[in-house]
């Protein structure tokens, strides 16, 4: 009997959802086509893109001649905490400029 209650709480484990790991080089490019599509972002930058560059997790900065973006990939509202990755989007900060 209790090979069958084993048994039966293996498989109720193997039923339960489980979140998915991306694996890192997908994260990344999926959040670098993100910082890309970026609607606002061509506005806010002003100038044709030189640059794009990953300075810290979940943080890209946009260069575009003397200005950047900083552009943070943060945690879109909603999902289900625990069950599924968490969907990122990209938030663009304020224009800054070098004299």
């Amino acid at each position: 009997m209790p090979g069958r209650l084993a048994i039966a709480a293996l498989l109720a484990g193997m039923a339960a959802p489980a979140a998915a790991m991306v694996p890192p080089v997908f994260q990344r490019l999926g959040e670098l086509r993100a910082v890309i599509g970026l609607p606002s972002l061509a506005t806010i930058v002003g100038a044709p893109i030189d640059r794009i560059e990953l300075v810290a997790p979940r943080l890209y900065r946009v260069t575009a001649g003397r200005c950047h973006v900083d552009v943070r990939m943060v945690e879109a509202p909603g999902g289900r905490r625990g069950l599924t990755p968490p969907r990122l989007e990209p938030s663009a900060g304020p224009r800054l400029c070098e004299p």
